[in-house]
C-alpha cells in the first residue's frame, strides 16, 4: 500500500465521524407505536338539559312551567319530548296545549307539523307521538337525569 494512504484514512476516517453522527441526529424518528388512551380529565360537563328539567319539575306554578319547556324544547333533546308528552294531558292553565304545540313544533318531521287548529292535522302528532314514544323514552333513560 502506498504511504499516503496510509496517512489519509485516519483522516478521512476521524471527519466523517461528525458527519455520521449529525446525519443520525437529523434522520427521521419513526412513528411511536400507540400507547393506552389519555386518562379522563375529571372535569365535569354540566348538563343544562338536565338541570332545566329539575328546575321544571320543582316548579308547581303552571306559567312558569310552561316557559321551562318553551326554553327547553329547542334543544330536541328525547328527555324534553318526554317531558313534554308527559304534560300533554295536563289540563292545568293550558300546560298541557302548550306541551303538544312545542312538540308539534321541535319534534315533528317538517311535513308533519299541524296547520293552525285543524283537527285532522294535530291527529297527525298524536300517532307520531304514538309511534315514536318508546323509542324517546329508551334514548332518554340512556341519559343522564
Amino acid at each position: 500500500m502506498p504511504a499516503h494512504r496510509l496517512t489519509t484514512t485516519p483522516r478521512r476516517a476521524a471527519l466523517a465521524l461528525p458527519v455520521l453522527t449529525l446525519l443520525a441526529v437529523l434522520a427521521p424518528v419513526p412513528p411511536a407505536a400507540a400507547g393506552p388512551p389519555e386518562a379522563m380529565s375529571g372535569r365535569m360537563v354540566f348538563d343544562q338539559v338536565a338541570d332545566g328539567l329539575r328546575k321544571y319539575r320543582r316548579e308547581t306554578a303552571s306559567g312558569r312551567r310552561i316557559r321551562w319547556l318553551r326554553k327547553l324544547a329547542p334543544t330536541r333533546d328525547a328527555r324534553v319530548a318526554i317531558a313534554l308528552g308527559d304534560a300533554w294531558g295536563d289540563a292545568d292553565g293550558g300546560l298541557g296545549s302548550a306541551a303538544q304545540r312545542l312538540l308539534a313544533e321541535h319534534y315533528c318531521p317538517p311535513g308533519d307539523k299541524p296547520g293552525s287548529h285543524v283537527a285532522g292535522e294535530w291527529a297527525r302528532v298524536t300517532d307520531g307521538w304514538q309511534k315514536n314514544e318508546a323509542d324517546l323514552r329508551r334514548r332518554a333513560k340512556e341519559l343522564p337525569r
